[in-house]
């Protein structure tokens, strides 16, 4: 039977003129599974309803933006200020017949405005706001995942709306943010014509050390469902490739990057599928790969003081050395989750299969928290965090630093680890 250790701790809610007790309580592992919140806000105006996604967090000016509703599965994408999780302003000017539009996979936020694609329909909002700097319903689909740099977004699609022609020619589009006004842009080369061995660009990014260059990755679709990944280096003054077409991973089945990219010290680095890959930014030589008995469809990687973190559907998180690929710890979490967050040497993430908000110290792997909402008194409604973007802010202004979690029915705001 589990141990608890309890502190009481008395919190006065001045709109409700009554006191809430909340328990600060530590499992017989000393992980921490209950803590007193900041605040908690509301994420629907009405009675509870399906909510929308944020793969990624959205912050402007220190406040967080986050899925709402007004019930009744109308959705919204809301800004609230995170020093007390009051409302700035509320977004749903979407087409008519998308009412469940809010779900943002990728984004470009540049300055003050903030754009998302979702098949022919796309968005900019004014983050100032709260109301739209333009949309558009094009004639046709392109792809949700957008890369950027500076004012400039960069998607995928079809070159015609012409149906006989719409899976074959494929390239990358880039836009203005300013504007929303797309035009073609990098096209890979692709080995095969036909639409049944290739698919299109999957990302693309911008080298954040040379201005003239884009890292491509794109993958061909082989027969039975094979799949072989490339990385190309693309000088786009010279119009022409620095290096292209370097397999990455021997063809397989389900051999895709899912999560865009890392760039860092001319290194790429990359997830495919059940592998993670370190590549030469220079000439695309692979430097080390280590392979995994999972995929990272969800969690993804991120890169933070010389290590290489991953949360594999094996429902272990990885610490590996970004030099040379070797596994520095691992440590049993939960799969199927949410985007990692880093803020003062502490991962921060919410478990898919296990509803919880983890915290893990990166150097150890340590887990320092896995916060129950159901401890927090949360009842009804699956009762637990989902696996949206956690928010991380440093401290600021007097502010204490803070973590941003989103259960079915609440953001709930704490103070960061210590």
């Amino acid at each position: 039977m589990k141990k608890f250790v309890f502190f009481l701790i008395i919190i006065f809610i001045s709109s409700s003129c009554k006191e809430e007790i909340m328990l600060h309580q530590i499992d017989d592992q000393g992980v921490i599974i209950a803590t007193p919140y900041l605040w908690k806000t509301s994420l629907h105006e009405k009675e509870p309803a399906s909510n929308g996604f944020l793969k990624f967090p959205i912050m402007y000016n220190d406040n967080v933006l986050i899925p709402t509703t007004n019930g009744k599965n109308s959705h919204k994408i809301s800004l609230i200020d995170s020093k007390d999780g009051k409302f700035l302003w509320r977004w749903d000017d979407i087409f008519a017949e998308y009412s469940l539009y809010n779900d943002v996979n990728y984004c470009h936020q540049y300055r003050n405005l903030l754009t998302s694609q979702k098949g022919s329909r796309s968005f900019c909002i004014n983050m100032d706001t709260g109301t739209t700097h333009w949309k558009y319903r094009r004639d046709r689909s392109f792809h949700i995942r957008i890369t950027s740099f500076e004012q400039y977004y960069i998607t995928y699609g079809p070159i015609t709306n012409d149906s006989e022609k719409y899976h074959k020619d494929f390239t990358s589009f880039i836009g203005d943010i300013e504007t929303g006004i797309i035009s073609e842009f990098i096209t890979p080369n692709f080995a095969y014509e036909d639409p049944e061995y290739w698919r299109g660009v999957q990302f693309v990014n911008q080298n954040p050390e040379k201005d003239n260059l884009f890292l491509i990755s794109y993958f061909e679709n082989l027969e039975d469902y094979i799949i072989r990944p490339f990385f190309g280096l693309y000088d786009n003054d010279l119009k022409e490739w620095v290096w292209d077409r370097v397999l990455i991973t021997p063809p397989k089945p389900s051999n895709v990057i899912d999560w865009p990219p890392i760039i860092k010290n001319d290194k790429i680095y990359a997830v495919v599928d059940n592998c993670i890959v370190c590549h030469n930014l220079n000439n695309g030589k692979q430097l080390w790969k280590k392979d995994f008995t999972n995929n990272f469809l969800f969690s993804g990687f991120i890169i933070e003081d010389g290590m290489l973190f991953a949360n594999n559907e094996d429902i272990f998180m990885v610490c590996l050395d970004i030099e040379t690929g070797r596994e520095i710890w691992r440590v049993r979490t939960a799969g199927t989750g949410s985007r990692l967050s880093y803020l003062n040497g502490i991962i921060y993430y919410v478990g898919g299969s296990v509803p919880r908000l983890f915290a893990i110290e990166a150097n150890t792997g340590k887990i320092l928290w896995r916060l129950n909402p159901a401890l927090l008194g949360e009842e009804g409604y699956g009762a637990g965090f989902r696996a949206n973007a956690v928010y991380v802010l440093p401290a600021k202004d007097n502010q204490p630093a803070k973590v941003i979690a989103l259960s079915n029915l609440y953001a709930y705001c704490f103070e960061a680890y210590q």
